[in-house]
């Protein structure tokens, strides 16, 4: 698997202590990576077997201000490359909203179709599969959404 490699991996350095800062380093589409110290304060992860993909989020506390998030989607199969994508906020209910708001139909890849080439029983098959593909690519990723806002709203991870 070409799965990513978290932060610390990726420069080198041993795995932090639980609660002690380190530094980021996580790419953003588009444009330079976050870089930042902070800690962790939640993740979750959605593996399933059977399922081609899983989620992994995380989110932040960065040391000087603000909060950041990562999204990551890792592949069960190599011919797929696992994606990351991060973004940094100054408020933690913005950190939540990205969250939340996240579209992981986005994430799909879909097949070239040679519409000319397919009768109309084809085409409408392939955009049945493919709204099913996005209902339960969206399904997958909010229920992931749900468990880590209930592990927050349990107390286990300190927001102050």
């Amino acid at each position: 698997m070409q799965n990513q490699m978290n932060a610390a991996e990726q420069m080198g350095a041993e795995l932090p202590l639980v609660g002690s800062a380190t530094f980021f380093r996580l790419p953003q589409p588009g444009s330079r990576p976050n870089v930042f110290e902070g800690t962790e304060l939640a993740m979750a992860m959605s593996f399933t077997p059977g399922l081609s993909y899983w989620y992994e989020i995380n989110l932040y506390r960065k040391t000087d201000t603000g909060f950041a998030v990562a999204i990551r989607k890792f592949y069960v199969s190599e011919e797929f490359t696992d994606t990351v994508k991060s973004h940094c906020f100054e408020t933690i209910d913005e950190a939540f909203n990205y969250i939340q708001n996240y579209d992981a139909s986005e994430d799909l890849t879909v097949p070239g179709m040679e519409i000319e080439q397919g009768s109309p029983a084809e085409i409408a098959s392939m955009a049945l599969s493919l709204k099913a593909e996005v209902q339960t690519a969206r399904a997958h990723y909010s229920g992931l959404v749900g468990e880590l806002f209930a592990e927050m709203a349990s107390g286990e991870v300190d927001l102050n």
